[in-house]
């Protein structure tokens, strides 16, 4: 056994770069990322947050240390596809949509802002205050959130981790991500999470030092198998 080979991936600089830029766009708000969503999780998801911004409405939300507005929602489907499907729900939710690929600053009165381009993964991340990892609150088994790890942005998880189980379970031992059950939990430690910079400080050096220690498998397969090439 040599290892998870996904751990050796670095965050491209140009990606992080963009990720800069990205936030800045987003104004003084807190941003939190749906990243890679399957069908019927924006769904979910919207509905949690519609009802947290009915409460908004009345006693306000946690937002991020200083912040002046409350939290946009970033959603970035799994499958390009989807995305004038997910542009739809969102409308049918009563938000107010903005979309990556118009390729501007982020307006005031923008909601949710739908991720409609693609191999910009790792800039969403760095972006991106707290990421939710989709394909895991329904049973598609999670998407990879090693990625997320490697940037430093504070996971959240949800039950169905069967693709990534040993690194899941990792990562939520080693404090770099929180389980969630549900969209509702999900939408709860959102405004828990915003709310408390220092616990994602905490969030981000964990992932940071969990990818680094998963680091060398790559080197390790080639060192085994190089003789055979030769």
């Amino acid at each position: 056994m040599t290892g998870n080979v996904k751990f050796d991936i670095a965050a491209p600089a140009a990606q992080l770069e963009l990720g800069r830029e990205l936030r800045a766009r987003c104004g003084n708000r807190p941003v939190w990322l749906a990243a890679s969503t399957r069908e019927g999780e924006e769904v979910l998801i919207l509905a949690a947050w519609k009802t947290a911004m009915r409460k908004v409405m009345q006693s306000g939300i946690p937002l991020r240390d200083g912040a002046d507005a409350t939290a946009l929602l970033v959603i970035v489907p799994r499958h390009p596809q989807r995305f004038d499907e997910v542009a739809r729900l969102v409308a049918e939710h009563g938000f107010s949509l903005q979309r990556r690929s118009e390729n501007s600053a982020v307006e005031a009165t923008a909601e949710v802002l739908l991720g409609d381009s693609m191999g910009e993964m790792f800039a969403f991340y760095a972006a991106a205050d707290v990421a939710f990892i989709g394909g895991s609150l329904l049973d598609f088994g999670s998407q990879n959130l090693i990625e997320a790890a490697a940037c430093g942005t504070p996971i959240l998880i949800g039950p169905s981790t069967r693709n990534f189980a040993e690194a899941a379970r990792e990562a939520v031992a080693c404090g770099a991500a929180l389980a969630i059950c549900d969209a509702d939990e999900l939408v709860a430690q959102v405004g828990a999470m915003l709310a408390d910079g220092q616990a994602r400080q905490r969030m981000a050096a964990a992932g940071r030092a969990f990818t680094e220690r998963h680091r060398g498998a790559t080197a390790r397969t080639l060192e085994l198998i190089s003789p055979a090439a030769c």
